[in-house]
């Protein structure tokens, strides 16, 4: 019987970001990240975190969430694939956690949900209009759905549009620990 409560939270980063990953600036990517966790409500001293993200942007991906799982895959649909490896063994995922979430919106990832329907794991799926499967989302026990980064931050999220400040998102210790929390910054970055 898995611990009340306790949920897989598995993240696609390049898959919420609304656009092309090199178009997206660094206010982007981290209010893809931090929203998608505030929205699913992710608690990091219960919930397990698993990132699935192309190499090229590894190292962006653990500065914004240095306490998650990175699970790191090259190639087309390479983190969508990561994240199917991530979520294969669904006998010890049912055995462990109450609840799987999937933040993203990716086609790929409607078998890992079939999959752990049938072995009693409920799951829900937190992504972005207009850019997710249908069939995805028909699949899953529920959906959350997810604001677009550009929606909400303007042409700030995007490199090309960048200006010299800008207000973000910004990841901000708590008691120590990095830990997800909005917090609104000023940031002076160079376009």
């Amino acid at each position: 019987m898995p611990p009340i409560g306790r949920r897989l939270i598995a993240v696609d980063a390049q898959n919420l970001l609304g656009c092309h990953p090199a178009n997206a600036g660094a206010v982007c990517w981290e209010f893809a990240i931090v929203e998608s966790l505030r929205a699913v409500g992710f608690r990091e001293d219960t919930d397990h975190l698993v990132i699935a993200v192309a190499p090229d942007w590894a190292f962006t991906v653990k500065a914004l969430a240095p306490f998650a799982r990175l699970v790191v895959r090259g190639g087309r649909h390479g983190a969508d694939l990561a994240l199917c490896n991530a979520l294969e063994d669904t006998s010890f995922i049912a055995s462990r956690y109450s609840e799987v979430v999937i933040a993203s919106g990716s086609h790929i990832l409607r078998s890992s949900v079939r999959a752990l329907a049938d072995a009693g794991v409920p799951t829900t799926v937190a992504c972005l209009p207009h850019q997710t499967s249908s069939k995805l989302t028909a699949t899953a026990a529920h959906v959350t759905w997810l604001d677009r980064p550009r929606s909400v931050l303007g042409d700030a999220a995007i490199v090309a549009a960048a200006s010299a400040t800008r207000e973000m998102y910004a990841l901000a210790p708590v008691d120590a620990n990095p830990r997800a929390v909005p917090v609104r910054t000023q940031l002076g970055l160079a376009a």
